[in-house]
């Protein structure tokens, strides 16, 4: 008989110390609830510094936008002060290739919408690099075009 009864108390506080250990389903559910929130909180505080640094980069960018509008209107005047006709409808074509670009940049700026930070930054890196090589390519227009503009441009 003692023996049966610390047997039975032995069993008895095995069982305690496991079921003791064991949480209870509420609790875990209540857990998972909680980190689902933290992370949703977590998604919308990033969504938000992006779509904060989506505006700055569009503004900064309008600036830029503008600035090639200038550009382009500009070298327009030019090619139409041209006289040698070849030189004119090469200059005009090369113009369009570069207008097209233009647009396609401004197009992609206005259409952006958030998919992830990594995405946003690789979009900002190409997007500098793609206006960047514009800005160029309309600032050398006359110097690389194979063709100088008469003499008689401003």
């Amino acid at each position: 008989m003692k023996y049966s009864l610390v047997i039975v108390t032995t069993i008895t506080l095995i069982a305690a110390f496991v079921l003791s250990g064991c949480e209870q389903p509420s609790d875990k559910m209540e857990e998972a609830e909680i980190s689902v929130i933290e992370a949703n909180r977590d998604m919308e505080i990033a969504k938000s510094e992006v779509e904060a640094d989506l505006r700055i980069f569009r503004a900064e960018n309008e600036d830029r936008i503008t600035g090639y509008n200038q550009t382009i209107g500009e070298i327009k005047r030019k090619i139409n002060n041209e006289t040698d006709s070849e030189v004119k409808a090469s200059l005009e074509r090369k113009l369009q290739e570069y207008e097209a670009t233009h647009r396609d940049l401004k197009r992609e700026m206005d259409n952006y919408t958030f998919s992830g930070r990594d995405n946003w930054n690789d979009f900002k890196n190409s997007f500098n690099r793609r206006m960047d090589a514009l800005g160029d390519s309309l600032n050398d227009f006359f110097s690389t075009s194979g063709t100088n503009p008469s003499a008689n441009m401003q």
